[in-house]
């Protein structure tokens, strides 16, 4: 059998991120600047893909040209994006995950698998008081933003424009299904910023400190309604309104970084977080395969903590509750000795 050429395999993976084979043509053609007639010539192997083009497909579409030459070489190619875009204010950081999404939403029968000790990052704009100080977190340290080095904390701080595309991340993953694996570490970092930031002076106004404990009890409860229906929906919406499908696990004897996994019809994408909040992105099909294997292993032997599972989600939010409790009340204390 004669082994697929360079580009056969690189259109192969192109047309599969398309439900339709025209809708892959249509945005060939804008992508190489380019007829129709001349592409379906470069997608019958008529017509060889020049060197930049190869280079422009394989960019546009996140295909390791290295991989496919290699074969079954056991080295696995990342995209970066801290290396693709120099971040220079929050919305560059937002825009980077609509584009992302947009991406996944062509995908038919998308699904994300996702694991954290961490809040997930898109639920964090359910509360635009915790997605602005998150930023504000990211702001001063991973991206040293200069603005922001010598300035308090302040809900203020971060624009509407800035809210509305963090409402626009969360909207795509709610209208997403996805099945998620947590542990009642999920608030500690959180929790840790707010409460060094208060012992610190790190906020404009200490009382801010509160506020934003009772905004993470305010998306635990939230949360936990979500497990309760097994569907995603924003903050004051109803159950029965909800959009993806959320099957919620619980897992305190695997510690990982974020790891995130798209299947669908098309391809599958893995991202795992490197130097939080940047992340890696891959579509290795080694590293896809390791990556499905590893969340079936883990989530059977996880605890069901949405839908029917009413006694074992009870206990997981409680405990994220009595954590977030006991800050807020050192909070407190800290700040009335100090008043």
């Amino acid at each position: 059998m004669t082994q697929p050429t360079l580009q056969e395999q690189l259109f192969d993976l192109i047309l599969a991120q398309y439900p339709r084979r025209a809708d892959a043509v249509e945005d060939l053609c804008h992508v190489l600047n380019l007829a129709k007639d001349p592409i379906y010539r470069r997608l019958r192997g008529d017509t060889f893909l020049s060197p930049q083009e190869l280079t422009t497909l394989a960019l546009r579409y996140r295909i390791s040209l290295d991989r496919l030459v290699s074969g079954q070489s056991d080295n696995v190619v990342f995209q970066f994006n801290a290396f693709s875009r120099k971040l220079s204010d929050f919305t560059d950081y937002l825009d980077g995950f609509v584009t992302d999404f947009e991406q996944i939403r062509r995908m038919p029968n998308a699904h994300l698998h996702y694991a954290s000790v961490e809040v997930p990052v898109f639920t964090y704009s359910l509360f635009p008081e915790l997605m602005s100080f998150k930023l504000y977190i990211w702001g001063r340290t991973t991206w040293d933003f200069e603005y922001l080095r010598q300035r308090p904390f302040d809900f203020d701080l971060v624009t509407q424009p800035v809210i509305r595309m963090s409402k626009t991340v969360l909207q795509h993953y709610i209208s997403l299904d996805s099945t998620e694996l947590w542990s009642v570490q999920l608030v500690d970092n959180t929790l840790a910023q707010i409460e060094y930031h208060t012992y610190s002076g790190g906020f404009r106004n200490p009382g801010d400190a509160v506020v934003l404990c009772e905004k993470v009890a305010d998306w635990v409860a939230h949360m936990k309604a979500c497990a309760a229906a097994g569907r995603k929906f924003g903050f004051g919406d109803k159950p029965e309104n909800g959009q993806g499908i959320l099957n919620l696990y619980h897992n305190e004897m695997v510690y990982t970084n974020i790891t995130g996994l798209v299947t669908s019809d098309a391809g599958r994408l893995v991202y795992s977080a490197f130097c939080n909040p940047n992340f890696l992105l891959s579509t290795d099909p080694k590293l896809c395969d390791y990556t499905e294997s590893w969340f079936g292993h883990v989530l059977a032997k996880s605890t069901p903590i949405s839908q029917s599972a009413e006694k074992s989600r009870d206990w997981f939010f409680r405990e994220l509750t009595r954590k977030i409790e006991r800050v807020k009340q050192r909070i407190q204390l800290h700040i009335d000795e100090n008043a």
